[in-house]
């Protein structure tokens, strides 16, 4: 699978993913009053959608600007979520707490012992353990796709970049770091989105741009051994 398709795939897959927002707005009309953590989701994910939905057709155009959002979008999304979905583990696991409290001492025989107590604690750890194993797991994989996702953005920005290679007037390049598509000078680099462009390869600059004599020399090693291997 290259890159570009896994780009497309991962951005499809966070579509579905955010449609649990619809169905959250759709509860409204059942009555449902939802919690200000609930809502504030439901609203994200409507948005993310829109969002999207403008951005997807552009992966496989290869447009850098929406490309480089793309992936600054599924970043901030994969923060928001590790975050709501921490806040809801933590509230579930205490509430499971509550529902086990200790007894107080009393002389009634009938009264669950502590051990009894601790039994009861033990036989739902299994379901608790199984639980935040799929929650690290999940949240595992989506901070993978935002690499392949940031991966993608920046091969569209080096190539976009190199094609662009002497236009870029006002932007100094070292020998390790491609040219800036976005600079001042250059066919993207002209008003509103020339600026959003500058300002989102502002922040990490040095992954957006550079690297460039690492990822020759990785392809250089990567073909040597699979020449001697055949």
């Amino acid at each position: 699978m290259s890159l570009q398709t896994g780009a497309e795939v991962i951005a499809l897959a966070l579509v579905f993913n955010k449609a649990t927002g619809i169905y959250g707005f759709l509860t409204l009309f059942t009555g449902f009053v939802p919690s200000a953590l609930q809502a504030t989701s439901y609203t994200l994910s409507v948005l993310i959608i829109g969002a999207l939905a403008y951005l997807i057709p552009h992966v496989r155009q290869q447009s850098p600007l929406q490309n480089l959002a793309l992936a600054y979008l599924y970043v901030i999304d994969t923060v928001f979520n590790i975050a709501y979905t921490s806040a809801f583990a933590t509230i579930w696991y205490l509430s499971g707490f509550k529902t086990l409290s200790f007894p107080a001492a009393t002389a009634d025989a009938a009264s669950p012992s502590t051990r009894d107590v601790d039994q009861e604690v033990i036989s739902g750890s299994p379901d608790t353990a199984a639980s935040m194993v799929l929650v690290v797991a999940f949240t595992s994989a989506r901070i993978y796709f935002s690499l392949v996702v940031m991966a993608y953005a920046r091969a569209v920005l080096q190539r976009h970049g190199g094609e662009e290679h002497g236009d870029a007037v006002d932007d100094p390049i070292s020998k390790d770091e491609s040219p800036n598509p976005f600079a001042v000078g250059s066919s993207l680099g002209d008003g509103w989105k020339g600026k959003a462009g500058r300002a989102m390869v502002g922040l990490g600059r040095g992954y957006w741009l550079g690297g460039r004599k690492e990822d020759e020399e990785w392809a250089r090693d990567v073909g040597a051994k699979f020449g001697r291997r055949g």
